[in-house]
């Protein structure tokens, strides 16, 4: 009895090293990995606008104009409000392993807000210039306004390929994305989605490290 007991114990501290090694491994790797793909997007999003609308004689304005500011702020921030509060609903309704992307997520919520702030900054415009810029725009001309939400959504939530065990997760990339595409499609700016994109992620990450992270570590306790 004691020899398994003992055997439990070894094997239950062996997993949990394994477990740091991998966590110390992905917070290694999260920023630079990180960078690279926001750099990536740009680029990316940049040479797309440019081939497809700037070459074929669309203006920079086109995209990102800036009519009806006061409008396009209340109205984004609106629909960031909105999602922030979904996303409060879903942590108190669903289980902490339900939002476990491989800790990805949690590790990223756990930076401090001042390296947080200018992370989502480039990324919600890298990702929209590239997402609702390039793409949305192309197969809303293509297939009309409503497909082109719809499969703009879908390949939104294709990229965020690291939810594909996580059904929660890929939903809510979805939701999010159909959100933004509507907000586009109204506000006719790019500034409007990557400020409500910004807001969305900086302040899901702040709520997180109040609500999240504390249920989180309560599931563990309550698994050890």
């Amino acid at each position: 009895m004691e020899t398994m007991e003992h055997h439990k114990k070894e094997q239950y501290k062996e997993e949990h090293q394994e477990k740091a090694q991998y966590e110390e491994k992905l917070r290694q790797a999260l920023l630079p990995s990180f960078w690279l793909t926001q750099l990536l997007s740009l680029l990316l999003g940049g040479f797309l606008l440019w081939f497809f609308y700037l070459r074929q004689g669309y203006f920079w304005q086109d995209f990102f104009a800036w009519d009806s500011t006061w409008s396009i702020w209340c109205l984004s921030t609106a629909v960031a409000l909105s999602m922030m509060g979904l996303q409060i609903l879903a942590w108190k309704v669903f289980s902490p392993d339900a939002f476990d992307d491989g800790g990805i997520n949690r590790l990223l919520v756990e930076l401090p807000a001042k390296l947080l702030f200018p992370m989502f900054i480039i990324g919600a415009f890298s990702e929209e210039l590239l997402i609702r810029g390039v793409i949305q725009t192309g197969l809303a001309g293509f297939l009309g306004p409503l497909y082109g939400i719809l499969f703009t959504s879908l390949i939104f939530t294709g990229i965020h390929f690291r939810y594909l065990k996580k059904p929660l997760l890929m939903g809510a990339a979805f939701v999010i994305s159909v959100f933004l595409c509507l907000l586009y499609g109204l506000a006719g700016t790019l500034w409007a989605t990557v400020y409500a994109h910004f807001l969305y992620n900086f302040g899901a990450a702040l709520l997180a490290k109040k609500y999240y992270l504390p249920l989180l570590a309560g599931d563990k306790k309550m698994n050890s």
